[in-house]
């Protein structure tokens, strides 16, 4: 398995304009590793292909608490909105469900 650089992204606010209203900003929190994992054909039957259409899994060893508070990740040069967190930190891997075709900007 090659792992590839993944980046966490969390909105934060950096600022006020000048109604007073926050200015938030997606802020890079981490910088991890993970690898595209395929769907199993007992996942794609029982889901009935509408996650799986939709989303792809990204296998990362990041703690789950830092996942918890990103809402995007970077992974192949292309931002994901993060989906769904499965697996905690007992175990050595977590797996995020992401948006399967990503965005070119955040």
């Amino acid at each position: 398995m090659k792992f590839k650089p993944l980046f966490l992204y969390a909105e934060q606010e950096t600022g006020k304009d000048i109604l007073g209203n926050p200015i938030k900003e997606f802020v890079q929190i981490e910088e991890s590793e993970g690898l595209f994992s395929s769907w199993t054909s007992k996942e794609i039957a029982l889901d009935v292909r509408e996650i799986t259409i939709h989303n792809r899994k990204i296998l990362t060893p990041c703690s789950k608490e830092l996942l918890e508070q990103a809402e995007k990740v970077k992974f192949e040069d292309k931002y994901h909105l993060i989906n769904e967190i499965n697996g905690d930190d007992t175990t050595r891997w977590r797996i995020i469900v992401v948006n399967r075709y990503g965005s070119e900007s955040l």
